[in-house]
């Protein structure tokens, strides 16, 4: 027997749910008190995150993931935000509301009169069972997993995806019908190596592969090889490897984003945002971190039907589009820059270049600006958390100290 307050749980969220839709919650008020109860006191069990073989992923990779899923879904809305329907809300009893509604309608005898029987096809007219079980109802909470899967997963050691279903459960002892939930299923897939000779050097690289991603099936990651080379047919593709060198130095320069960001950050560049630049001297792949600005550049070399990624450069680095105009702007040399620590995007959260107009102006003529603009959003993040300021005063006058001088010498040389 429901309690009182799960039936107005249940009551609630199917106002929300029929408010979503455009409808008037009143139109519950056609049914009987005990319809009422039946069609809206109706509840599927809450999602389970387990791993899909015993031992193949950590236990507290999955009690994370779980946690994290859960915290998601009951703060995130569905819909209009101003709705409030919580994905958690809707995937136990919104879909269950909806789906007796649909048994109501369509079984002979259950609706009693016209009213209702419009009523209830008036709501099954928006409610599309299959797409608001698969992206259309919880696309994004497929896309967190997304997140949280790649976030754990390490190229040169093992990587995580998900499978997502609903599956069938008993009927629950008020009910005859019976219930649904969501299953998410973690996978793991440990990494793959081969050894590369360039310039007479034999390294190791890590094949990047992409693991399943909900309803997407799993598969090596690639570049198609007209993106490097124009004339190249649209079916020839290359394998992507990488090199540990390219990940310390992703790690090192890439230094203000936690490592469950890294993670996620060097597998998106790799595999969704995957934009190729082309400069006089080579050709690199952009890393992207917001899928528009690039926070730095790969490098790589070819061999066969391998591309291989062997570095990281960091933005204002001469090797790269925007750090090529730095340099012809402020004649700095290499040692210049990492005394100064632009090596790391940090550097562009912590100084104040507002006291330093040279500097500011310079970085907004190379178009390096939009990355600090971009870094600037997430320190305030931190900041609402932590409660203080990204900028570091002592590295504000630090630098300013040198453009100061910088300044000076070329005003006497000039």
């Amino acid at each position: 027997m429901l309690s009182n307050a799960q039936l107005q749980r249940g009551h609630n969220i199917a106002k929300k749910v029929l408010r979503q839709f455009d409808l008037d919650p009143a139109l519950l008020d056609v049914f009987t008190k005990k319809q009422r109860i039946n069609i809206t006191g109706s509840s599927y069990d809450p999602p389970v995150v387990r791993a899909i073989k015993e031992k193949t992923v950590p236990k507290q990779y999955v009690k994370k993931i779980n946690e994290e899923l859960y915290k998601f879904m009951k703060t995130n809305y569905w819909g209009d935000p101003e709705g409030k329907l919580s994905y958690m809300e809707l995937a136990t009893n919104g879909l269950a509301f909806l789906s007796m509604v649909n048994i109501y309608s369509s079984t002979d005898g259950l609706l009693a009169n016209d009213t209702q029987k419009e009523t209830a096809r008036r709501i099954c007219e928006k409610y599309d069972q299959l797409g608001m079980m698969q992206e259309k109802g919880f696309d994004k909470v497929l896309q967190y997993l997304k997140y949280l899967t790649r976030s754990l997963s390490q190229v040169n050691f093992r990587l995580y995806g998900f499978r997502y279903t609903w599956e069938y459960l008993e009927p629950k002892m008020y009910s005859v019908f019976p219930s649904l939930r969501m299953k998410i299923e973690l996978t793991a897939r440990e990494c793959e190596s081969k050894v590369f000779t360039y310039y007479n050097i034999e390294r190791k690289a890590f094949r990047l592969f992409i693991t399943e991603q909900g309803f997407t099936e799993p598969s090596w990651a690639i570049v198609r090889r007209n993106k490097i080379f124009p004339k190249a047919k649209k079916n020839e593709e290359l394998n992507i490897y990488i090199q540990s060198h390219a990940l310390y130095r992703f790690k090192e320069r890439i230094d203000i984003l936690e490592p469950p960001d890294r993670n996620f950050l060097i597998q998106y560049a790799l595999t969704n945002a995957q934009h190729v630049v082309k400069t006089e001297k080579e050709t690199l792949l952009a890393c992207l971190i917001d899928g528009k600005h690039p926070a730095g550049y790969f490098t790589f070399f070819i061999q066969g039907h391998d591309i291989v990624i062997n570095t990281f450069l960091y933005l204002a680095s001469d090797n790269t589009p925007e750090g090529k105009k730095l340099h012809a702007l402020l004649k700095l040399s290499r040692e210049d820059i990492l005394y100064l620590g632009m090596d790391r995007i940090s550097f562009y959260a912590k100084v104040d270049f507002d006291r330093i107009p040279l500097l500011k102006q310079a970085l907004i003529d190379s178009d390096i600006w939009p990355l600090k603009l971009v870094i600037d959003e997430m320190a305030d993040e931190e900041q609402v958390k932590q409660g203080v300021s990204a900028i570091d005063m002592q590295k504000t006058m630090f630098v300013k100290n040198f453009f100061d001088k910088f300044e000076a010498y070329h005003r006497e040389e000039g």
